[in-house]
């Protein structure tokens, strides 16, 4: 979906029940900067259609906006393209992880035929780890022709963690620096890493963005729902800090 002039939005994109993933893509009048390349092969060739789309003409970059699979799957579509990849400094993955991300969503098929099929190699047709070309260690802005981007390190979720901040238009794609609706995922970082995550927040929140594409859910397209899911989220990781566990660990639900 197109969010303003510059900024467009692919949310839904498949992943493991509950969640479904979001990416995106800011086109300016030479580039194309796209943010995620969802799970797999197929929601890389989802957002590559909608990109080439709206400016077929312009040289395509993609920035993972961490190092879960969820943001990285696709990335070997986007290699067979020719485009570029860049991410984190930190995201470093093995084949061995990839395999086992492939086994646990097999595992989770409830339907004991189709898990013994093996059933979730259908999801991850044409899917091959792929590892970013370039890496990113501090904060930086990129020229798109006639807009800017800038890249912010917002670390908390992951240590990985990237923000794309379009000024202009006032949209923020966040990753999972930020959720809508669904409760943040502490579970994969440690309350040293929550502590970060809270000045991430802190960052986000100066910008004001009018816009902004989470991870997860829908996207937020009011300044004043933006500050609040901030705050939410705010509130959540304050939360963790004081009991010392994440929200959805197993403690949470005999405290």
């Amino acid at each position: 979906m197109r969010i303003t002039h510059l900024c467009y939005a692919v949310t839904g994109l498949g992943y493991a029940s509950p969640w479904s993933v979001n990416a995106g893509f800011i086109a300016g009048q030479e580039r194309t900067l796209i943010i995620d390349t969802g799970s797999n092969s197929l929601s890389a060739a989802t957002i590559y259609g909608y990109a080439h789309a709206v400016r077929p003409t312009n040289r395509m970059r993609v920035i993972n906006t961490e190092r879960h699979f969820d943001h990285i799957g696709g990335n070997h579509f986007f290699a067979q393209q020719g485009v570029p990849i860049a991410a984190h400094f930190g995201v470093v993955r093995t084949e061995s992880e990839f395999e086992a991300e492939i086994q646990e969503f097999n595992d989770s098929i409830a339907n004991p035929v189709r898990r013994r099929l093996h059933e979730a190699n259908v999801f991850f047709s044409g899917t091959r780890l792929k590892l970013p070309d370039e890496a990113i260690s501090t904060d930086c802005r990129l020229e798109l022709g006639a807009c800017t981007v800038d890249v912010i390190l917002t670390p908390g979720h992951t240590p990985t963690n990237l923000s794309i901040w379009q000024e202009t238009d006032g949209v923020l794609y966040c990753g999972d620096c930020l959720t809508n609706g669904y409760t943040p995922n502490l579970d994969a970082s440690s309350p040293p890493d929550w502590e970060l995550w809270l000045h991430s927040l802190d960052r986000i929140e100066q910008l004001a963005p009018r816009h902004m594409v989470p991870g997860h859910g829908p996207i937020l397209t009011d300044a004043d729902e933006v500050s609040a899911r901030i705050q939410h989220h705010r509130d959540i990781i304050h939360q963790a800090l004081d009991r010392g566990y994440s929200p959805t660990s197993p403690q949470a639900l005999f405290p």
